[in-house]
């Protein structure tokens, strides 16, 4: 746990080093971000950052590539990069039970080496995928990437689908193939919550800006109160544009699936998955 907690805010060895920018901000495209991002760019909260909004894959590269500071980002590529980087407290893309928009659909019974096509836009989604065909199936599939995986390409034996895509399949996909809520797999067999999405920083970055990170950490903290209390209702509207889906399902996704909470619990789940994904060489 200690390596996943939130470490204490040292001071810069040399406050003229600090750099009067504008910081950086990656936010999630996803509708699963909406409450968070939505008060943001609608100027209900003032938030003094760049917004870069794009998908958790692109949004990893900018980070690693130095051209964002913080902001959004898939739980995998946090553990994967735990050294260089530093948790926003508070705040996650988590879920208690099923998460509805983390869906693996088979045709059949899996085997090794059948073939299966995953998104290339969600690092933490497939991993969590492997950990389940390695736990309960005790198999090794052939993992292929697409942008927009499709279950009824013949050349495939199962998908898996997430974010958007995944709440407008579902009710069809379900009605000719296995399905199997990731998330809430996940919560029922290991008892803490699924986080697949963390808010952090670049540790370098963070030195150097410390009043900058602390209040920008809690800026997005009032920025999905809001987007969950007083402004859920236009979250809700442009979430039905998105989907297609009806209100009820979209206010039980928000609500009742979902979770935007970061407390111990969730950090230690978050370091339950780190320890599966190297015990089961997901993760190195």
């Amino acid at each position: 746990m200690e390596v996943l907690g939130l470490p204490l805010l040292s001071q810069p060895e040399n406050k003229n080093e600090i750099k009067e920018i504008r910081p950086r901000l990656g936010q999630i495209n996803f509708v699963n971000c909406l409450p968070v991002l939505l008060p943001l760019t609608s100027g209900q909260v003032q938030i003094d950052a760049d917004i870069t909004e794009d998908t958790p894959a692109n949004l990893n590269s900018g980070y690693s590539s130095g051209a964002l500071d913080l902001g959004a980002m898939s739980s995998f590529y946090y553990l994967s990069n735990i050294e260089d980087l530093v948790l926003l407290p508070g705040l996650s893309i988590s879920t208690k039970a099923e998460v509805g928009s983390v869906l693996f659909f088979a045709k059949d019974q899996i085997e090794t080496g059948c073939r299966i096509v995953v998104p290339a836009s969600s690092a933490t989604s497939v991993a969590l995928l492997k950990l389940y065909l390695a736990i309960v199936h005790s198999v090794k599939a052939d993992i292929f990437t697409s942008a927009k995986p499709d279950l009824k390409e013949k050349t495939y034996d199962a998908a898996l689908v997430i974010g958007d895509r995944a709440l407008t399949v579902d009710a069809e996909w379900s009605k000719n193939a296995g399905r199997i809520d990731l998330g809430q797999w996940w919560s029922t067999n290991f008892k803490v919550p699924m986080v697949f999405g963390v808010w952090a920083a670049r540790k370098t970055w963070r030195d150097g800006n410390i009043e900058a990170f602390e209040h920008l950490s809690l800026e997005l903290q009032t920025a999905r109160d809001l987007g969950l209390g007083p402004l859920f209702d236009e979250v809700l509207k442009q979430a039905e544009k998105r989907t297609s889906l009806s209100r009820e399902r979209l206010q039980r996704y928000f609500l009742e699936e979902l979770d935007y909470c970061l407390e111990e619990e969730h950090l230690a789940g978050l370091s339950l998955f780190n320890e599966q994904l190297l015990k089961h060489s997901i993760i190195d």
